[in-house]
């Protein structure tokens, strides 16, 4: 019993870890992004794929999602890491997604290194400069069959003002390419 509390507080150690500050380039915009994004209570850093078919089937959800917390100050970026997807593919299909937020280009998958995001989609929630959540948006690869919404759940709590009581869960998807 001693050994998994300790190996389950060392975990946890993980989530309180610092999400250090850069500045990047929106993709389509060519505008400056801050993340995790100065001034909101909560960043939803989400990394994506312009080709994987279970980072393109969580799309929908992430809008919906955008669209109902937007508003009360939690600011989605998504981040494009895979280095073995064109310049033109990735510009074409991020265009075409229409995402009502920020898409940056994570240029030698820095920030993917940074987070130690290993799969699209990979979800990470920072609040206070704290990693709070990390994992997939939900449980299953195509987002029509899940039956669990971890990321859903983790913004409701946290706009109740309630910690997150997941705050890692396994990421489903295609592995980010470096």
């Amino acid at each position: 019993m001693e050994i998994s509390l300790i190996g389950y507080f060392a975990s946890a150690l993980i989530f309180i870890s610092s999400a250090q500050a850069y500045t990047v380039k929106d993709l389509l915009k060519g505008t400056p992004v801050q993340v995790p994004a100065a001034g909101k209570k909560t960043t939803v850093l989400v990394f994506l794929s312009a080709k994987c078919p279970c980072s393109a089937s969580h799309e929908e959800t992430l809008k919906k999602l955008h669209a109902e917390y937007n508003q009360s100050g939690f600011e989605f970026i998504g981040v494009h890491s895979n280095q073995d997807e064109s310049e033109a593919l990735t510009s074409a299909h991020f265009q075409s997604a229409n995402f009502p937020f920020p898409i940056i280009e994570d240029a030698g998958a820095k920030l993917a290194d940074e987070y130690k995001a290993v799969k699209t989609p990979h979800v990470f929630l920072i609040q206070d400069e704290k990693i709070v959540f990390q994992g997939g948006v939900d449980d299953s690869a195509e987002s029509a069959n899940a039956h669990k919404n971890y990321l859903a759940d983790a913004l409701r709590e946290l706009k109740s003002g309630q910690p997150v009581t997941v705050a890692k869960v396994r990421t489903l998807g295609c592995a980010i390419k470096r």
